[in-house]
């Protein structure tokens, strides 16, 4: 019998030796896709829809290099709800609300096996890579052909039309300053930034993971758009605030992919 005892405390005292051993074993983390690692701005990583991204010093996600344009907005079958100005498949889908571009992000993680989402507020600000008071600097206004913004270019027949009727005097345009476009122009037509990436001043707003301080239940859109010309808007601390469903025509929004 105590032979019997004895050979059942010490396999009782092996289990609880192995079990222990176990607890304390760390399971490696899943491998991380070379692809996401390797990416530059001069090479950067390029998903299946052809978006490229490029990394943002301070941070652990790529950046997509431009907005989320029409003709990737609509691969998700989601219902693109167009302005009612003229637009081509590569501009910025615009008229997207907070929960449309979450739900794109989350369709786009599926489809390519990655974590697809908005940038954060900090995220954005890290891209948008300057302390100047303007993403261009200091000066006012910006140089001709610096962004997309409601320039000179914006005094024409087909402006008047869209805005049926509302005075200029009211509407504003930005004095001495010209971008070639009236409404959204393609993603990418003008220059690009310290880190590759084009349109994070102008062209449409775009929407953030965090909510807004002042706007409540509202979420942070960054950048100012097509149809901005005052100086808060333009300005590279500029924020705007809008409910998660609220849909606006110079509202879109570009997608990070965590590394």
């Amino acid at each position: 019998m105590k032979k019997r005892l004895a050979l059942t405390v010490c396999a009782a005292l092996a289990a609880a030796c192995l079990l222990t051993q176990c607890a304390n074993l760390t399971i490696p983390p899943a491998p991380l896709d070379p692809a996401l690692l390797s990416a530059s701005k001069e090479a950067p990583f390029v998903n299946s829809l052809g978006m490229k991204f490029v990394p943002v010093p301070g941070t652990n996600v790529l950046f997509c290099t431009t907005e989320t344009t029409v003709a990737q907005y609509q691969e998700a079958g989601l219902g693109y709800q167009p302005p009612r100005f003229p637009q081509e498949s590569n501009h910025p889908a615009v008229n997207v609300t907070w929960d449309e571009a979450k739900a794109w992000c989350a369709w786009l993680s599926q489809r390519e096996g990655k974590k697809y989402r908005l940038a954060t507020d900090a995220e954005w600000s890290a891209a948008q890579g300057t302390s100047s008071t303007y993403p261009w600097g200091e000066s006012w206004p910006p140089p001709n052909n610096y962004g997309n913004y409601m320039g000179q270019e914006a005094a024409v027949a087909e402006m008047k039309a869209f805005m049926q009727g509302h005075s200029y005097a009211t509407v504003g345009v930005m004095a001495g300053y010209r971008d070639r476009h009236v409404f959204t122009a393609p993603v990418g037509s003008y220059a690009a930034n310290g880190y590759g990436m084009y349109d994070l001043g102008g062209n449409a707003w775009e929407w953030c993971e965090d909510a807004h301080p002042t706007v409540a239940g509202g979420s942070v859109l960054r950048g100012g758009s097509w149809g901005d010309y005052a100086h808060e808007n333009l300005a590279s601390s500029g924020r705007y605030g809008l409910k998660p469903d609220g849909r606006r025509n110079y509202g879109g929004f570009r997608c990070v992919v965590e590394r």
